[in-house]
């Protein structure tokens, strides 16, 4: 058997769903009359009746009933096919919504969002900067196709994938009795230096660089407390104290006239990407994920971080 018109197939799946061809016809937007065409086509074809009236309802025969299921799963197999191809169009010529907290979306994301444009030229990419709640609720929501964070993050709507871990490391100017050395610098070595932290003491980062001074017996000197990474690199170049931040985000936010240490012990920081747990990933959106991740394994297999002068 061979059909060529796949609307004999929807009119006949929505005249067993719906009851009527009348009902059928506003769910296919087709007339009455079109639909009763469509589904006499399909008998002939077919050779056999699929439906007898009764009282105002066309009720399927018992062939209609085994014919329908095969039916669905055709027409859905044809529904998964058109949303491939418009996937497979979008990550051509698409459009793709991103958002980030701050830190990361002036500084790791403007190099990802670069290189992937530079790949996908005739892609346009919205990039928002929101907090961490707000970022979790866009993405859930599919305000926004896809988001970064770190651990911990708890959201039932949203789905989390492996970025980059990121250790901690101490932004130091070049002056400073510790810019020189190799070894990772500990709470012990900071003993009386100026601090700059970043974030509010009950994040989780904070409290485990707080546990390390607690450990080491070491009182903080904590000289300012910025709210992200790129103004405290600008501060600790600037001679106002070594800044302790994430290695990552750093990166991007370094200030000329600094060197960068790392810091013991090792606290890294976990980067995740995030979609909607409700719908399935578009190309477009996976294909970012993917450039992503190769890009941040790149860097992070490579040198250590830089330093600069």
């Amino acid at each position: 058997m061979k059909l060529d018109n796949l609307k004999a197939l929807e009119a006949f799946r929505e005249i067993i769903r719906l009851g009527s061809a009348t009902a059928a016809g506003r769910s296919l937007s087709l007339s009455q009359p079109a639909v009763s065409r469509l589904l006499g086509q399909f008998e002939t074809e077919l050779g056999f009746k699929l439906f007898h009236r009764s009282k105002g309802r066309l009720l399927p025969t018992s062939q209609a009933l085994l014919l329908f299921e095969e039916v669905d799963l055709a027409l859905q197999g044809v529904e998964r096919i058109n949303v491939l191809a418009q996937d497979i169009r979008q990550t051509n010529a698409g459009q793709l919504r991103v958002v980030a907290p701050p830190s990361f979306a002036e500084g790791p994301l403007v190099k990802l969002v670069a290189s992937f444009l530079s790949l996908h030229p005739n892609i346009h990419i919205n990039v928002d900067s929101r907090t961490r709640p707000t970022v979790m609720n866009l993405v859930a929501t599919r305000t926004a196709d896809c988001g970064f964070g770190k651990l911990p993050l708890d959201h039932p709507g949203i789905r989390l994938r492996p970025l980059i871990s990121s250790p901690t490391v101490c932004v130091l100017p070049p002056a400073h009795r510790l810019s020189a050395g190799k070894r990772p610098i500990g709470a012990r070595d900071l003993a009386g230096e100026p601090l700059i932290l970043v974030g509010h003491r009950g994040g989780d980062t904070r409290m485990r660089i707080d546990q390390a001074f607690q450990q080491a017996g070491v009182r903080q000197t904590v000289r300012l407390e910025a709210h992200n990474v790129g103004a405290a690199c600008a501060l600790a170049a600037e001679g106002v104290g070594i800044a302790i931040v994430n290695e990552l985000l750093s990166r991007h936010s370094l200030w000329t006239g600094v060197r960068i240490r790392r810091f013991a012990p090792t606290i890294e920081q976990e980067y995740v990407f995030m979609s909607s747990a409700n719908v399935r990933e578009t190309s477009l959106t996976e294909a970012f994920y993917e450039h992503c991740r190769a890009s941040l394994g790149r860097r992070r297999s490579g040198s250590p971080p830089p330093q600069r002068g």
